[in-house]
Parts: structure tokens; sequence; C-alpha cells
């Protein structure tokens, strides 16, 4: 018997991961991308890697959102924090085929109701 298991976001990954005691979860992003892991966080205990673009922040979409917005988003999240990644090589893939204004202007960015 062969069994087969589907993912429907195959290069997506799913981190969950706690604040500290200032606020913080441990990466830094700029324009969406993860550039740097602080040594000994969360995010580097949980397998957050540089390279990577945030998808999604506890399943609010943040792709075309600016860095200030994400901050916001991040900041008003309770202590435990999921986040969605992809590979910055087929992020930037997939925007540049889908266009910029797809992106900024038609994606839905609203907080999903669990």
């Amino acid at each position: 018997r062969i069994v087969f298991a589907i993912r429907d976001r195959p290069f997506e990954r799913i981190v969950t991961m706690q604040k500290d005691s200032t606020g913080h979860i441990g990466f830094v992003y700029k324009n969406g991308a993860i550039t740097h892991i602080v040594k000994d966080s969360s995010a580097a205990r949980n397998g957050v890697l540089t390279e990577h673009h945030l998808i999604e922040v506890n399943g609010q979409n943040v792709v075309g959102l600016k860095d200030k917005e994400i901050s916001q988003i991040f900041t008003e999240a309770p202590p435990t924090v999921t986040i969605t990644i992809m590979p910055s090589v087929l992020y930037e893939h997939i925007v540049k085929c889908m266009g910029n204004s797809l992106v900024k202007k038609l994606m839905d960015h609203s907080i999903p109701d669990f």
C-alpha cells in the first residue's frame, strides 16, 4: 500500500514562534524578505531561514505590504506568532510573473476569522 501526502502549497513553510520579553521573535526583514536571524532567538530555534519571504503572519496575507505595515501586524500579534515563508527565489519568480498591480491592489490582506 502506498500513501501520498499532498500539500496544497508545497514550497511554503509554516513556523510558530514565541515573542521574547521585549516583544520580538528574532529576525530582521526588509521588503518582506528575511535578511537576518537573531542568535538563540525563537526564530533561530524554530528553523526560520534567511533568503525567504514572509507570506502570512497569523494567517493574514502580507504579500505586497510595506515593512511598516508588517511591523504593525507583528506588534499587535499575540505572544505566539505563526508565519508562513517561501524561498525568495521562488517568491520573486511568482511575483515577476504576476505583475506588481496584482500583488498590491487585488490581494486580500484582511484578517482571517478562526
